[in-house]
């Protein structure tokens, strides 16, 4: 993650939003009163709001950590699918 001034972050907008779309980097942008924010690819964004999706309940969260358990353990069957186009 870096860090820029506002005033920078402004001068150089098309940088940092080129930076993070194609570096999946964040930026914290830092105001002189020290507000901070932080700017991200919106890929990252999406990425990041579907996993506390996933995440939000409890019984899916259970869910995903117990198959996470499995494909560790190899306690997994692979099948292979032939989709006919």
């Amino acid at each position: 993650m870096q860090s820029i001034l506002y005033s920078k972050a402004r001068n150089n907008l098309r940088d940092v939003i080129n930076k993070v779309c194609d570096d999946f980097d964040e930026y914290v942008i830092t105001t002189k009163d020290n507000k901070s924010a932080v700017i991200l690819s919106y890929d990252e964004y999406r990425a990041m709001k579907e996993t506390m999706y996933l995440l939000s309940s409890k019984t899916n969260r259970d869910r995903l950590n117990e198959a996470i358990d499995q494909i560790e353990n190899g306690q997994f069957i692979k099948k292979d699918i032939e989709i006919e186009i």
